[in-house]
């Protein structure tokens, strides 16, 4: 859609600041020739908050000018900032070492004025600041000030908190502000691109497909509207996860596809230790991570089939409980609940005395055991002398 356009303004505007074009070209406009110096970008520290589908952009784009880019966003993983060439900060510490900051992040109660007073006095002295998302993340009576003080070296905003702002604003008198009218999805090329990805969408719907980008947010309004169906989706496919150590791709199978593939994913990963894949994140996550799902629709209601390799777990929804229902051609009935491991089955055999004596209980299934308690620490006393190691331990949850 605007991705682009936002981002080829947001670079737009980090150079023009670069020599405060503005001025100099109202300057030679009113007869004066200042030939001021300005400053390179090459060598600068770019931090870019926000690492969404434009802050990505940007990053590459401004990373050809040479400088180094520093990151935040709370979905986005290092690992995912760290292919696309962003060294992952948090918000504290990216602030004194930026020589420029950008934002790209929506205006929540969470974010109305993430960059004020305290944090314009923890920014490196001669900070320049874009803002090309939303009015309000930067409160605009701080910026002010710290642009008559000289801690901010120049700004540059594309939007404001209030649109369009008074003609007579110091903030937008100020010498060292550049100021556009929102001016960030105003392309032609972006104007179409939006108009037929929300034809698509609007298709898709009528169709009874899943669609992508935020409609109301179908996935997570779907994934909401089937809690227990939801719940089930994360909990085999964290079942699943030990047993495709080696697997790139998890298959599933399900009479509802709008949201199941991608909670699998999610609960696949957080079981492998990825504890950022959700289903808002989990396509940049699984792509960093070289995992990817097939769909396949069918089955039978409350039930999810998940494969990966060569093996097949199918899950079902009883009430609210979830349970694992087959494994490959056996069938169990295993809750998916609690804390639970996965060993050979011939490995606990020598160990079950011990394991009776425990708040445990065991379900076998073809070559597999699955041990379950209620308290991980009773579970580790029982296996504690399992001839062979576990292949997982779970926390069902």
């Amino acid at each position: 859609g605007n991705t682009l356009s936002a981002a080829e303004h947001t670079c737009a505007l980090i150079l023009a600041m670069c020599r405060n074009l503005a001025n100099r070209h109202t300057e030679l406009m009113n007869g004066q020739w200042n030939r001021i110096n300005g400053v390179e970008l090459n060598g600068k520290v770019l931090g870019i908050i926000g690492l969404g589908q434009i802050g990505m952009v940007v990053a590459k784009r401004m990373a050809a000018f040479g400088m180094k880019v520093v990151g935040y966003d709370p979905i986005t993983p290092p690992e995912v900032a760290a292919k696309n060439g962003i060294e992952f900060l948090q918000l504290e510490e990216m602030w004194p070492v930026c020589d420029f900051l950008t934002v790209h992040v929506p205006l929540l109660p969470s974010t109305r004025h993430l960059i004020n007073e305290k944090v314009l006095a923890a920014c490196k002295k001669g900070v320049r600041i874009v803002n090309c998302a939303r009015g309000g993340i930067i409160d605009e009576e701080a910026l002010l000030d710290a642009l008559n003080s000289g801690d901010v070296a120049c700004a540059a905003l594309d939007v404001f908190e209030q649109e369009p702002p008074s003609c007579d604003s110091a903030l937008l008198q100020h010498p060292n502000l550049i100021a556009t009218p929102h001016l960030g999805a105003s392309t032609g090329e972006a104007q179409v691109r939006v108009a037929k990805e929300i034809a698509e969408q609007f298709a898709a719907l009528r169709d009874g497909k899943s669609s992508y980008g935020c409609i109301n947010a179908p996935l997570i309004r779907a994934a909401l509207s089937q809690p227990s169906l939801a719940k089930l989706a994360k909990l085999v496919g964290m079942a699943l996860a030990p047993f495709a150590s080696n697997s790139s791709v998890v298959s599933v199978q399900s009479t509802d596809t709008a949201f199941v593939p991608s909670a699998v994913l999610a609960g696949f990963l957080n079981a492998k230790g990825i504890t950022s894949a959700n289903l808002i994140s989990i396509k940049q996550v699984a792509a960093a991570n070289n995992v990817s799902f097939e769909v396949k629709e069918g089955g039978n209601d409350g039930e999810i089939t998940v494969s990966a390799g060569d093996i097949k777990l199918t899950g079902r929804v009883d009430g609210e409980t979830c349970y694992l229902v087959k494994i490959n051609n056996t069938s169990t009935f295993i809750p998916l609940t609690g804390s639970l491991t996965v060993v050979k089955a011939d490995a606990i055999v020598s160990v079950l005395p011990e394991i009776a004596t425990r708040s445990c209980a065991v379900f076998f299934a073809g070559q597999y055991a699955f041990i379950q308690a209620r308290e991980q620490e009773e579970l580790e006393k029982a296996i504690e002398s399992c001839p062979t190691p576990c292949l997982a331990k779970l926390v069902m949850a």
